[in-house]
């Protein structure tokens, strides 16, 4: 029997290639297992000092994921160094291939998951947000595994123009059928992450206002002041402009008042640091201005603005129906009248004898 050498042939490959392959997988097989056995312990106490759940989806990822792609990227490796008949080599490289794909998608997939539930553990965990993150897990991963799909193929030298015509028409076709939908599930994405207002908050939204209930993937309802339900689209939302009155820190208050014309002079300067001095008196008030503001048809106009430093309207109706009762007080006290709509009409009767009646 004739002695192997590394030069010997067999199917189409010298000895010392196979050896050149087996060598390379088990020196890649064995740096993965002493990887395993003497740094990845160290490496996952190390990132557990700052996250644990971080720690623990690493673990995860390199044990369930990137270890199986090393060893399937080192068989590939040394494959190639082989020559083999066509068939056979086509047939290993695709599967090899397709394998390889699909765990690095598993492992895109798994950090995406990891950072989503991370955002979401910020904040308040509710059943809406449940449904909310289902629904955009399933949408990227849906996206990732398309992606993924078209690339195998094109790698697997499948002719994918025609597919992605077919898939644009009737993408396109899907799009104009379900538009409307489509409007209100994108801006339902929109309202949950911009955050323009959460159940429980008031708003006031063109003639409508009321108290949001429930937040759904086409339609928001309200519960007005009077009662009933106010169902609206998300999209009508999305492009209207919002009053959230619930994120108000303070509520801005400007009204006017007016007096006789007959007040005299002295009376009307004091009346600006009489308002002052009655709001400046209340709790929860921030004084802003008050100004003899203009002459009108039947009195002496005075504007004032102040500030409540509560976004309740009970308070609000509560410190200006308190500020009401001390300008009535204060003003009767000093004698100025506050004005109500008069007509003066002059009668001229040719003569000495004129009439000036005052109805």
């Amino acid at each position: 029997m004739e002695n192997l050498s590394l030069d010997t042939m067999i199917f189409n490959n010298s000895v010392h290639n196979y050896l050149r392959a087996f060598v390379f997988i088990i020196s890649v097989y064995l740096i993965i297992k002493v990887f395993d056995k003497f740094l990845m312990e160290k490496l996952n106490i190390f990132i557990d000092k700052f996250s644990h759940s971080f720690a623990e989806m690493i673990k995860k990822l390199i044990k369930k994921r990137l270890y199986p792609l090393l060893y399937f990227l080192t068989i590939y490796i040394a494959f190639n160094q082989l020559r083999t008949i066509a068939l056979l080599d086509n047939l290993i490289n695709a599967v090899l291939m397709i394998l390889s794909v699909v765990f690095t998608i598993l492992i895109i997939q798994d950090i995406i998951t990891y950072l989503l539930n991370k955002h979401w553990e910020k904040k308040q965990r509710s059943s809406e947000q449940e449904k909310i993150l289902n629904i955009t897990l399933i949408m990227i991963k849906a996206i990732i595994w398309v992606i993924a799909f078209l690339f195998i193929l094109d790698n697997l030298n499948i002719e994918i123009t025609g597919l992605l015509t077919g898939l644009g028409i009737g993408g396109i076709a899907i799009a104009f059928a379900a538009q409307n939908i489509l409007n209100d599930l994108f801006n339902y994405f929109t309202i949950y992450f911009d955050k323009p207002f959460d159940v429980g908050d008031y708003i006031m939204i063109s003639d409508y206002r009321g108290t949001i209930e429930h937040i759904g993937i086409k339609t928001t309802r309200l519960r007005s002041i009077s009662g009933e339900e106010l169902i609206i689209s998300n999209t009508d939302l999305v492009n209207s402009r919002i009053n959230n009155l619930k994120r108000m820190q303070r509520r801005r208050i400007n009204f006017s008042f007016g007096v006789e014309y007959g007040t005299p002079l002295e009376k009307l300067k004091q009346i600006p640091g009489i308002i002052e001095e009655i709001i400046k008196a209340e709790e929860n008030t921030e004084f802003d201005r008050a100004h003899f503001a203009e002459y009108g048809e039947f009195s002496l106009i005075f504007q004032v603005v102040f500030f409540v430093k509560s976004r309740e309207y009970r308070v609000y109706m509560d410190i200006h129906q308190n500020i009401n009762y001390k300008m009535n007080e204060k003003f009767k006290e000093l004698g100025i009248n506050f004005a109500f709509p008069t007509q003066t009409i002059h009668l001229d009767g040719g003569g000495k004898n004129n009439d000036n009646s005052k109805l």
